[in-house]
């Protein structure tokens, strides 16, 4: 039975000025588990927690993803998380830290309850194991986010309203000596649960975070290594052949899943809320908010990187049916007798454009003739026709030449498709830098469910897939000056995408075997923003090399020549959409290394005197 079907049990959102620490669990505590039924609904249970909105149904997804450096914001109030701006009062922070924290409270209290049960060691170690792969995944995701965090690892009590900050290298103990333990449960699980595989995949992500910590930088990229080999010699999992089929929708049984979660519409708990922060307005059944959006500086890096890349149209949606606003059941009447650029709504980096084929007499006044619809013979519409940003035109195809769209010119004998087309083209600066419509930027297509319900979604999601392990263990080997070996591992994930649906077997291009390891190590960075882009693990793998490479990604953006348009469009019209470069183009020390985590939330800090200092920068 998936475990979608088992996540019908009921959560009770409280919210006091308590510590995230010393909550009550409210179910695991509760349970007797007095059988292995019972301790299996309860275990589930753990699991509904890291399912749920204040975790990865939501929180967990939008806060990393919106504070990565390359999502926009769409609402005034989520304007500091995505201009990298951060402040400690903001109520995205403090939800994905309870949610996190939950998920350790209901396993903590579980492991107690499930030690002191009656059932056999078998089923302690099973169920167990299971409970302690949960704390290590959130404890995983607190560090990536929050570095040092209040470690605990037993059942809550009234008597934790005090508990300070633990060093990070503490709570990556931890989390390895959890995973370690969960290596003991069974080799295979049914969908969105742990198994002994997924464990060993994670611990292999574990000693290489820790490894770019500088923590025992050597022994730890050999543990990355053996866990990584050891995964990848018994060939547990295989990329998908297809890409887009990734992210679509109720994905089960995908052999690149290491962990998932899966969610149900019909689930008080478990449904999937992100789909609607990140879809456009009007783009599905349901209530859809377009909160946030991808940055138009991180599509061009992609397709100036890799052009015609098929993971392109699977990362980023460019264009939806029309429905004429939100929770429509059904997109609106197609325009004409056949289906048309007019009966969609299209995004950065496509326009739309209208074309002029004359002009008539009607009541003694010329007016304008353009190409239209038909329907049933008769004109119904004036057509509109489909360009995007001519990049091939480019000097550099990852950012576009605002000064070659403004210059372009008719030639003699243009026709009138041509003449209307490059008019567009010269237009592009008011339609995407000085504007803030929607449709100046692309959405996140990975997170778009375009039947969803409501504000919810049942779009299952990879926490951890074997692209990313791949990825990672080409790292590790480049580290351990293996290179070509890490080139090799990286072409196994290239090799996918050209051949993936939409492909054309040559992009993305192989990298050059003759790479140096510097080059390499940069090429496998920002190989993680192009595989994973518009994934949970974006703001951890975009910052896991330090500073150095987190400025090497921001300045893309901040020399995105649209964007800096944005920016002096912004600062003289304050228009609250428009792009802006980030801390005014000044990528200092102090600024990435402030960057380099989020603010523990004012909530947990005044609830908890334990915890007196924050990150650095707040």
């Amino acid at each position: 039975m998936k475990l979608y079907k088992y996540l019908i049990l009921s959560m009770i959102a409280t919210s006091s000025l308590s510590s995230c620490l010393d909550e009550k669990p409210l179910y695991s505590q509760n349970n007797n588990l007095s059988s292995e039924n019972s301790a299996e609904l309860a275990l589930l249970g753990c699991y509904s927690y890291m399912a749920s909105v204040d975790c990865y149904g939501q929180f967990t997804q939008e806060v990393p993803i919106c504070a990565s450096g390359f999502t926009w914001a769409q609402r005034s109030g989520n304007d500091g998380i995505v201009s990298l701006q951060i402040l400690s009062s903001d109520e995205l922070i403090s939800s994905t830290w309870k949610g996190l924290y939950k998920v350790i409270s209901e396993s903590n209290a579980y492991l107690e309850n499930l030690e002191k049960s009656d059932l056999n060691e078998a089923s302690k170690t099973q169920f167990g194991g299971e409970a302690k792969f949960l704390r290590a995944v959130a404890y995983y995701n607190l560090v990536s986010l929050w570095g040092d965090v209040p470690l605990k690892t037993t059942a809550s009590t009234s008597g934790d309203i005090s508990t300070p900050r633990t060093p990070k290298e503490k709570v990556l103990e931890q989390v390895v000596k959890d995973l370690t333990d969960a290596l003991s449960i069974h080799e295979t699980s049914e969908d969105g649960r742990a198994n002994s595989w997924a464990a060993k995949a994670f611990l292999g992500k574990v000693y290489y975070k820790m490894a770019k910590l500088g923590i025992n930088t050597g022994e730890n990229l050999k543990n990355a290594k053996n866990m990584f080999d050891d995964v990848y010699s018994h060939h547990r999992y295989q990329l998908e052949k297809n890409y887009a089929d990734l992210f679509g929708e109720w994905v089960t049984n995908s052999k690149e899943s290491i962990f998932q979660l899966n969610f149900s519409l019909n689930s008080p708990s478990s449904f999937n809320r992100a789909s609607n922060r990140f879809a456009p307005n009007g783009s599905t059944p349901g209530v859809t908010w377009s909160t946030y959006l991808a940055t138009k500086a991180s599509y061009d890096l992609h397709w100036g990187s890799y052009p015609n890349d098929p993971r392109i149209a699977a990362t980023f949606l460019t264009s939806h049916r029309d429905r004429g606003g939100n929770n429509k059941p059904n997109p609106k009447a197609q325009v004409g007798d056949t289906p048309s650029a007019n009966d969609s709504v299209y995004y950065y980096p496509y326009l739309t454009y209208t074309v002029q084929t004359g002009t008539k007499m009607v009541d003694g006044k010329e007016v304008a003739v353009y190409d239209s619809i038909y329907k049933g013979g008769k004109a119904v519409a004036i057509k509109q026709y489909v360009t995007r940003l001519p990049y091939e035109a480019f000097a550099d195809m990852k950012n576009p030449d605002l000064n070659y769209l403004d210059n372009l010119d008719e030639t003699a004998g243009s026709t009138p498709q041509e003449k209307a087309k490059i008019k567009a083209l010269k237009n592009i600066r008011s339609k995407f830098a000085e504007s803030g419509n929607q449709m100046a930027w692309p959405a996140h297509m990975k997170l778009y469910d375009p039947n969803q319900q409501g504000t919810s979604s049942h779009k299952n999601l990879m926490v951890y897939r074997y692209a990313e392990m791949l990825l990672l263990m080409a790292d590790v080997y480049n580290e351990l000056d293996d290179t070509q070996k890490a080139i090799s591992l990286v072409e196994e994930v290239l090799n996918r995408a050209r051949t993936s649906k939409g492909g054309n077997g040559i992009e993305p291009k192989a990298w050059p075997t003759n790479l140096t390891k510097e080059q390499v190590s940069e090429k496998i960075y920002f190989e993680f923003l192009f595989e994973l882009n518009g994934e949970p693990s974006m703001y951890d793998l975009l910052r896991i090399k330090g500073t150095e490479y987190l400025k090497k990604a921001l300045q893309y953006h901040n020399n995105h020549e649209i964007t800096k348009a944005s920016d002096a469009f912004y600062k003289t019209s304050s228009q609250k959409w428009c792009d802006r470069v980030y801390n005014d183009g000044n990528l200092t020390e102090e600024f990435l290394k402030k960057n380099l985590l989020l603010p523990i939330p004012d909530t947990e800090r005044d609830a908890n005197p334990g915890i007196t200092d924050n990150n650095y920068g707040y």
